[in-house]
Formats: C-alpha cells, structure tokens, sequence
C-alpha cells in the first residue's frame, strides 16, 4: 500500500466485521520539506480524498555570512484535505517565537519567549474520509476517518502531515482465519491482489 506500514485489525467478532487501523508514513507537506502529499491511501492506484491548495513556503529575511539566519524567519504549510482547511505556521524572531496550527474549526498555538512557554505546539484531528476499493468492501463505498496533526514543533518546522486512517472491513469467510487477521489490513489486501493476478494469468 503506498504511504502506508503497520496496519492492524481489531473488533473481530461473529459477523466477521474489523475495524482496520493503517498507519501513514512520509505523507506529509512541510515548509522545509516540500510537498509529499498522497491522495492515494490505499495502494490501488486511486485517489482516496482530496487535495488541493497545497502550499509551503519559507521566508528568512536575515544572513549571517550569506547564510540564512533560522532564528528570523516565517515558515508555512497549508492544504485543504476533503475541503478541511489544515495549516501551520511558524514565527521565528529571535525571541519571542510564536506559532499557529489550524484544521478545520480548531486552532491552537504557541508563544516561547525562554524560558517562558505558553500553549501547544501540535493539534490532531480527524477528517471523514469515504472511498471504493474493489479490494475492500467489494468494492463498495467505504467510511472512515483519517488522522492528521498539524506542528510547529522545530526551529525550522511548519507541517502537515496524515498519520493514518480507519474504517470498517467485513473479512470474507474463507479470509477470516485468526492468522490472516495478524497479518493486518496490509497483508489482507495483498493476498486478495496476489489472487486477483493468478486468476488473470491462468486465463
């Protein structure tokens, strides 16, 4: 699955219903580090939310010697995730440092003036996320809820990032073995594409 590692499924019960917990890894947008962002959350090649207006940009007013001086400096990254606003900002002046996250309604901050420190540097959310994936569900359409944080956390950092996602699996009856289960969402559907390619080449 692209951008995606651990996954693990949980909630088994007689109706072969799991809820399926995948964990994101280098999906992100950041001031510093560009754009990384994946719309593409389950691995079949097709876009799972949308993204747009994605933003990063830095700005260091001052030099030391010809080198950017990182203590003077505004640092943003911005996108909106399923028409969520999310964004991050960072002000560095030396002293006092502020910053701002944001994602949807809810923002939160920070005010550092050493030794004093006011607020939070990070704020995690929840986005509602529906998708189809003729892997999962048959194919039908899917609700989950896919996690992001919003940091500021770093001298040079303003960031985005989608840690991961949930949603509700029904396991087929001959997939629903407690062995199968321990392999998580990653393994389910990696053994259902690795079929679906021997049945396409027997024909």
């Amino acid at each position: 699955m692209a951008g995606a590692t651990a996954a693990t499924a949980a909630g088994v019960g007689a109706s072969q219903a799991a809820l399926i917990t995948v964990n994101l890894t280098n999906n992100y947008i950041s001031a510093t580090g560009g754009n990384h962002l994946n719309a593409d959350l389950t691995g079949d090649g097709r876009p799972d939310l949308t993204i747009a207006n994605a933003f990063y940009a830095v700005d260091y007013p001052f030099t030391t010697y010809g080198i950017p001086n990182p203590y003077y400096g505004n640092l943003t990254a911005r996108v909106n995730l399923n028409g969520i606003l999310a964004s991050a900002h960072r002000f560095n002046f030396g002293a006092p440092f502020s910053g701002t996250e944001r994602l949807g309604s809810r923002v939160t901050g920070f005010y550092k003036f050493p030794p004093y420190f006011y607020g939070t540097y990070s704020l995690t959310g929840s986005i509602p996320l529906h998708f189809n994936d003729l892997h999962i569900n048959g194919g039908a359409r899917t609700s989950g809820l896919l996690q992001v944080t919003v940091s500021t956390r770093g001298l040079h950092n303003a960031k985005v990032r989608l840690d991961g996602f949930t949603y509700n699996t029904h396991i087929p009856d001959g997939e629903s073995s407690l062995a199968l289960l321990a392999m998580g969402a990653g393994g389910i559907l990696a053994l259902r594409r690795w079929r679906a390619a021997q049945g396409r080449s027997s024909n």
